[in-house]
């Protein structure tokens, strides 16, 4: 009974309530948010003989006295007399007949007050295509990440992209993002192994309160701002798929997805051992006051000096021992080992943490 609930029918037939007087509306699954947010949502977009919109007040999700009201003038003004409403009857079909072309598509994500329009089948196509086409995906990954857009077109028809600056990173880039959103440094990210993405809501389409059609960001920024933590149900809708995929995300990232989960994956010694496959210098990690700090025998073979964080040996400026020799020169070496695994970057394998 509640497979039309989240189609543009979906709040008029739930259940088989009488709908065709203010009176005559029941209790029951039709007065669920989701169910009455559509419904309000279409009396918003849909018109009166005299061009005002059939409620007067903003999508709440609650099926009050005003909205059976603006029903029930609805169908007085088509002269439909239904009642109870059935899934494609006549009052279903003139709601969507009347809309204008621009609410067209118009659904309910299920189980919240959000009201969106569908993505087409040629914009799924089309970020599908540009992660297929993506040669720097590690392949297991990327199949999931396909997966991922599909799944989430097929079961809300909302279109997931890549963003802008969610590929695989270099690990340069890595010095901007991580003082922003996270302690990883150069080398410490899955980003920069082909195994993370972050996977956002780009031109995504819905409408707010008032009515009024908004397109959104990779991040939601408009819909955070108008809705607060209501919107947080798209994500939560996203990564629900997101799991049952085998993907990951991290806790101050909404946007991202990875192939492995951070708890049992050591990113620190997981660069180490690609250093040692990569470059002539033998390394060791371990975390000094929760950021993971390196040494190195700076390929001599013999004591391990301490050369600080990642951030510090990729900006050339290791906290290099005095004794340790040409400071200028050993800082200059540690970071062309980096580089060197940057380089190398498929062959990174992770390491498990302790």
């Amino acid at each position: 009974m509640r497979q039309f609930r989240h189609s543009l029918g979906a709040a008029l037939c739930a259940c088989a309530l009488a709908w065709a007087s203010p009176a005559a509306v029941g209790e029951g699954a039709a007065n669920e948010p989701d169910d009455v947010a559509l419904l309000q949502a279409m009396l918003l977009a849909v018109k009166t003989p005299s061009g005002r919109p059939y409620i007067q007040f903003r999508i709440d999700g609650e099926l009050g006295a005003g909205t059976k009201a603006a029903l029930a003038a609805f169908q007085r003004d088509r002269k439909i007399a239904e009642n109870p409403l059935r899934p494609d009857g006549p009052t279903w079909k003139a709601l969507r007949a009347a809309l204008p072309e621009e609410y067209v598509g118009m659904r309910v994500l299920p189980g919240s007050k959000i009201v969106y329009f569908e993505a087409t089948a040629a914009e799924a196509a089309k970020s599908i295509y540009q992660i297929e086409s993506y040669g720097e995906f590690e392949p297991s990954f990327q199949r999931q990440i396909v997966a991922m857009v599909q799944r989430m077109f097929e079961e809300h028809r909302i279109v997931l992209w890549i963003t802008y600056t969610g590929w695989r990173r270099p690990f340069g880039d890595q010095m901007g993002f991580a003082r922003r959103n996270s302690q990883a440094g150069p080398g410490e990210s899955t980003h920069h192994y082909g195994r993370a993405c972050d996977l956002g809501f780009r031109n995504f389409r819905w409408m707010d309160t008032t009515g009024a059609i908004r397109e959104d960001t990779d991040w939601l920024d408009r819909m955070s701002r108008a809705l607060g933590p209501a919107s947080w149900r798209l994500w939560k809708a996203r990564d629900a798929i997101a799991f049952s995929l085998g993907l990951y995300k991290i806790a101050w990232e909404a946007v991202h997805l990875q192939a492995l989960e951070d708890e049992r994956i050591s990113n620190a010694r997981s660069l180490v051992k690609l250093l040692e496959k990569t470059g002539k210098m033998k390394w060791e990690t371990k975390h000094v006051n929760r950021k993971a700090h390196y040494w190195s025998d700076l390929g001599r073979g013999g004591p391990m000096y301490p050369v600080g964080t990642a951030h510090e040996i990729w900006a050339g400026k290791a906290p290099v021992p005095a004794g340790a020799g040409d400071i200028e020169g050993i800082r200059k070496a540690l970071r062309e080992e980096f580089e060197k695994a940057e380089q190398n970057w498929r062959l990174w394998e992770p390491v498990e943490a302790n």
